[in-house]
């Protein structure tokens, strides 16, 4: 009896660490949620409604998934880059990405109290420029991004483009 006490006395002390930490806390810091936004606003504002294709590849992981609800699936960084380059950045016409102001949120992810990944989520809306005429705000949808971390640098590793709807009204529902 002495040896089976003493094998799940072992257990316990092994599993003892992990119980101690606990499972991160859902509420980020102010720092990581700043770093993220960030990472969304190179992501968009510089790399997509700029056409910065060279930024965008650097923050897309080479095996990025990409699902969108209307276009389909994109795997890859090389097919994601190609699509954003022919189908956004066009000569008559490019079309631009506006975060909903306030609906970003950032779920950080932990392995043992070590961060290597956050999942971001928000809304956005989307116009069309044409050269010489005003934007068109033609549509809002849902994203969920994943970002991994990849050595010391932060990339998009699956993004969800969801429930794309048309603009109904002046005030972007």
């Amino acid at each position: 009896m002495s040896g089976l006490r003493a094998g799940l006395c072992l257990i316990v002390l092994a599993a003892t660490p992990a119980w101690a930490q606990g499972k991160a806390e859902p509420v980020t810091a102010p720092a990581l949620d700043a770093r993220f936004a960030e990472l969304d606003r190179q992501v968009f504002e510089l790399g997509y409604n700029g056409c910065d294709l060279e930024l965008l590849a650097q923050l897309t992981s080479e095996h990025l998934e990409f699902y969108h609800d209307v276009g389909g699936v994109t795997l890859g960084r090389a097919a994601f880059i190609d699509s954003i380059d022919n189908n956004i950045c066009r000569d008559d016409f490019h079309v631009t990405r506006t975060l909903v102001p306030g609906s970003l949120v950032l779920h950080p992810l932990y392995d043992n109290g070590v961060l290597y990944g956050a999942v971001q989520t928000g809304e956005h809306l989307f116009s069309i420029v044409r050269p010489g005429e005003a934007p068109e705000l033609t549509g809002r949808a849902g994203f969920t991004t994943l970002w991994r971390l990849e050595g010391d640098v932060w990339r998009m590793s699956r993004v969800l483009s969801y429930d794309h709807q048309p603009i109904s009204g002046a005030d972007g529902h």
